[in-house]
């Protein structure tokens, strides 16, 4: 039985050793149409000029973080229509993209975001038609103030990037579950970014969190795929088609005398929400709810680094907890990526009693050192995620008079308009 197993493998040297000269040309042709893919992408994306604005917010914001949406819906008109493959084979063309970024550099918080030039005014017009009074300005790059490759002989780092526990159709708890109705128009608001807040204002100097959101827009594709799931939460099957093959084979089957005859379909309980319990109706009307809204490849991606003499995992620890609140038991969450999680254990672990095995600490390194140029790249994500605009704004806003975290930058004053007709010169 041992030695069948290497009747297969016989087989592939056989046919490699007699008849390279028929697969090489053909393997060749894919790795050359692979390389010149790479190459202009590379091209396209190095012909990107980019800017990075840093925004302030207003003084007194009161609002909601529903104002939110409305800037991620207008920043949705950056998708016009599906990249060709003309597009990307010949130009090497990609979606556009933005990152928002929550910053924490010290216990000094910041909030930018990156725009390929060309897009800066959308950006900025979506920013100020709902935070009037902010403050918006180009600034250079906060990463480069750390060394160019991390980590180092100084620095440590510790990162992930972050996908869901279920399918895209199910949202995360959105801000709406953070807002308590007391009537007569009044609302007790919890702000989401709170705890994230008040961890990056209690860094000490040569600490670092970052979180960076990358989202580009996206056709309702998505959504129609999505439908498939409310049908599985109401109980309803799916609609399975018959591929051509499959329809001409039954149909000649019928003509032929002693023929499979033909099955009689039984009539099906129609599928009814009444017998839905109250906890699967939330989960029905959340999706539904995604599922209406407009939707963005998404990517998050989060790293804390500090010198090594200052690292302290009790940060890591507060991180993940912020993320943890945006759990609702039957909806979704959030999970590291494990291709990207910065934490390995390296090859035949299992024979190791601390699960540390064969070539870890250089898989750590070579994790560490990805995320960090990734990071300073911008570069979108490979295993992206669907989110709606809600769960944008959840993720990213400006925060509310509610979040005093000590050196929250705010513009100090607020700003009026000249009088029209004011003469110039």
């Amino acid at each position: 039985m041992f030695l069948d197993l290497f009747g297969p493998l016989k087989t592939v040297i056989f046919l490699l050793k007699n008849y390279w000269w028929i697969v090489t040309p053909f393997l060749l042709f894919f790795i050359a149409l692979e390389a010149w893919y790479s190459y202009k992408k590379e091209e396209y994306l190095l012909s990107i000029k980019w800017v990075l604005l840093e925004i302030k917010p207003p003084p007194d914001v009161q609002k909601s973080p529903k104002i939110a949406e409305n800037i991620f819906a207008g920043l949705h008109a950056a998708y016009i229509s599906p990249v060709t493959w003309k597009e990307r084979f010949f130009n090497g063309k990609v979606q556009p993209w933005f990152s928002f970024e929550i910053v924490g550099n010290g216990g000094e918080l910041g909030f930018y975001i990156r725009t390929p030039e060309g897009l800066r005014s959308l950006v900025e017009s979506q920013i100020f038609a709902q935070y009037p009074d902010a403050e918006i300005r180009i600034t250079d790059d906060y990463v480069d103030t750390l060394p160019e490759y991390l980590p180092n002989d100084d620095y440590d780092l510790w990162g992930t990037e972050l996908i869901f526990t279920k399918p895209d159709a199910y949202p995360i708890k959105t801000y709406p579950f953070f807002e308590e109705d007391k009537g007569k128009d009044e609302f007790v608001r919890t702000d989401p970014l709170a705890p994230l807040a008040e961890t990056m204002s209690s860094l000490e100097p040569g600490e670092h969190i970052w979180v960076q959101l990358l989202i580009r827009g996206t056709s309702d594709a998505w959504a129609k795929e999505a439908k498939t799931e409310v049908d599985k939460l109401i109980g309803k099957e799916p609609k399975i088609e018959s591929d051509i093959l499959s329809k001409t084979v039954d149909f000649i089957d019928k003509l032929l005398p002693g023929g499979a005859p033909a099955v009689e379909e039984k009539k099906k309980e129609e599928p009814s929400l009444m017998k839905l319990t109250g906890g699967q109706r939330l989960v029905l009307e959340q999706v539904e709810n995604k599922i209406s809204q407009l939707g963005f490849k998404s990517g998050y991606r989060f790293i804390y680094l500090a010198r090594k003499d200052r690292f302290h995992g009790v940060h890591i620890s507060a991180v993940t907890g912020f993320f943890k609140q945006f759990y609702l038991n039957n909806l979704n969450s959030f999970k590291p990526n494990k291709n990207t999680w910065t934490l390995d254990k390296g090859w035949f672990y299992r024979l190791f009693p601390l699960d540390k095995g064969f070539g870890y600490k250089k898989n750590e390194f070579n994790k560490k050192w990805n995320i960090f140029q990734n990071y300073k790249k911008r570069s979108f994500v490979d295993k992206y995620i669907i989110l709606s605009v809600e769960e944008l704004a959840t993720l990213f806003h400006l925060p509310g008079i509610g979040v005093k975290a000590p050196a929250f930058p705010r513009v100090e004053s607020k700003k009026g308009q000249p009088p029209a007709g004011l003469p110039i010169g």
